[in-house]
């Protein structure tokens, strides 16, 4: 200016050159503020919207509390867990754009968030800047009992969708997930699978239509989505293709009232021959009865040692004088008596499959998980088309004792409408050949380094064990069941083909080439990534 020239000529030369330097540095560090990334998207999403309420930075008050109330993993919870620039919470579509063009632009990577329960903390966690684009806001359910439809935004939860659906019909469902805090963005997008998938298949299974923002910003329904996204889409992980923002899902039948029960064995009450039994017949029951294996280690009395516990839980749709004669007659050894049945509504038997008592009220389908239930936390999976045998049942379940750990694990059946639809018809290829499919579930209380490491050490031991009587080539595994230890890549604003087709494998089998393919056309620059996300061809 006119008057630090002025200045300037008044100075000595040393005090000419210092007076330049400060000049100088003041220049640099304004613009180094207005350049910097994150300043860049809150100005870009400030002059693109209106509701400033939906963003949140390090400097809110309520930054903690709105990134950890949906994070189900205490792994991820800690003071040294990568924290997201921003959060943007969307109350409506134009947000969702928003936010994909400004962090687009400005080059910050983008995760998406809807329950909250990705394994490894993909959907909040980043290893590089990134923008939480966290949609509990979108969370409406509409149902339609004369189509026997619904439509549900991504944010919605398990719990409030069935709810919603029995609010309006008795008779009407849908397959997903046993717990209630699962997202339909993410749930819905990796598969989804529950009780009912002997029946009517996975959550992507009755999925008619669906509305997505993609890396252009555009809002797209299946009709302008094209068949190829919408098939990848529903299976293959939509934080690869676009946000979903919301589910047109086609509502199942069931009976006005179904059967529940719990028969548990010890090892020392005949459980080996029961569990090998199972393995064969489970899958080839009626399709309306789904009998969950659970091992869990359990104390005896109060003499400190320990044993497993087995626990078959099943749902039956349909009367109990109906579903005594099918077990007796196909699973004798489950030892099943009308004592241990219970009949109920079909919305009932949910707060039964997620553990409560017997006679909670619906209302807790709403509930939002409370903070003292978050654990420490790791999962795997596994399929298995050939019975374990009774030898290494026995020896898992010393292995799971020896290890004196919090964990248990939980065998699905498959057969029924599973085997009728083709590995082909959706991203998930896990059909026919399976008799079940293992949920590896190992939880702990202390998260000092040590004690992290300590149990994701052992929980790879079991993982390992398992190896020879599971499927190979690839061994295969479910993207619900987010598993870092099959393949990653990092950082993860890179994206290496040879990373990806090793858990794509796993994951997709030979739908990932198509999956591979759909990304190219959709996302050619490959905005939507993270550590295994699908990757374009180049």
């Amino acid at each position: 200016s006119k008057l630090q020239c002025c200045n300037i000529e008044r100075m000595g030369k040393s005090s000419f050159l210092f007076a330049i330097l400060t000049i100088l540095m003041s220049m640099s560090i304004s613009t180094a503020i207005s350049k910097s990334p994150i300043q860049d998207f809150l100005n870009c999403f400030s002059n693109n919207s209106h509701v400033p309420e939906v963003i949140y930075t390090p400097n809110n008050t309520s930054f903690s509390t709105i990134l950890n109330k949906r994070i189900h993993n205490k792994r991820f919870k800690t003071a040294t867990t990568p924290k997201p620039l921003a959060i943007v919470t969307p109350k409506d579509a134009s947000h969702v754009q928003t936010t994909i063009k400004c962090t687009k632009s400005n080059n910050i990577q983008i995760r998406i968030r809807s329950g909250g329960h990705d394994y490894d903390g993909y959907s909040y966690v980043s290893d590089v800047p990134f923008v939480l684009l966290d949609v509990f806001h979108l969370n409406s359910v509409d149902v339609n009992v004369q189509e026997e439809t619904a439509w549900v935004e991504s944010g919605a939860t398990n719990g409030k969708i069935y709810y919603n659906i029995a609010k309006k019909s008795n008779s009407l469902a849908f397959p997903a997930g046993v717990c209630f805090s699962l997202g339909s963005g993410g749930h819905y997008s990796g598969g989804g699978y529950g009780n009912l998938m002997r029946k009517y298949g996975l959550s992507v299974d009755n999925i008619i239509d669906a509305k997505i923002v993609d890396a252009s910003g555009k809002i797209l329904d299946r009709k302008s989505m094209g068949e190829d996204l919408f098939w990848a889409i529903r299976g293959g992980g939509g934080a690869s293709f676009g946000v979903i923002l919301s589910w047109k899902i086609k509502l199942v039948h069931v009976p006005a009232q179904v059967t529940i029960f719990k028969v548990k064995r010890k090892m020392d009450e005949g459980a080996t021959d029961v569990v090998f039994k199972w393995q064969s017949i489970a899958p080839k029951l009626d399709k309306d009865l789904f009998i969950r294996v659970q091992h869990e280690v359990v104390q005896i009395g109060k003499t400190g040692k320990k044993t497993v516990q087995v626990s078959f839980i099943g749902q039956f749709l349909g009367t109990v004088e109906r579903l005594l004669p099918l077990v007796s007659n196909g699973f004798p050894e489950l030892g099943l008596k009308k004592s241990d049945c219970i009949s109920m509504p079909w919305v009932n038997s949910t707060l039964f499959w997620y553990f409560m008592p017997i006679g909670t009220p619906l209302e807790a389908l709403l509930d939002e998980p409370k903070e003292s239930e978050t654990l420490y936390f790791k999962g795997k999976s596994d399929y298995v088309k050939k019975a374990i045998p009774k030898e290494t049942i026995e020896s898992l379940w010393k292995l799971m004792i020896k290890g004196e750990e919090i964990m248990f694990m939980q065998w699905n059946p498959y057969g029924g409408r599973m085997e009728e639809i083709l590995p082909s018809e959706t991203p998930f290829p896990h059909r026919a050949g399976n008799l079940f499919m293992i949920g590896y579930y190992h939880n702990w209380v202390n998260g000092s380094r040590g004690d992290i490491e300590s149990h994701l050490k052992f929980s790879n031991s079991v993982h390992a064990f398992m190896k020879p009587y599971v499927s190979n080539s690839p061994r295969e595994a479910f993207l619900n069941y987010r598993d870092s230890d099959i393949g990653a890549n990092h950082p993860s604003n890179t994206t290496k083909i040879d990373i990806a087709r090793t858990y794509g494998s796993s994951y997709f089998k030979e739908n990932f080439k198509r999956l591979v393919s759909v990304k190219t056309k959709v996302d050619p620059e490959n905005f939507f990534r993270y550590e295994q996300s699908i990757p374009t061809s180049t």
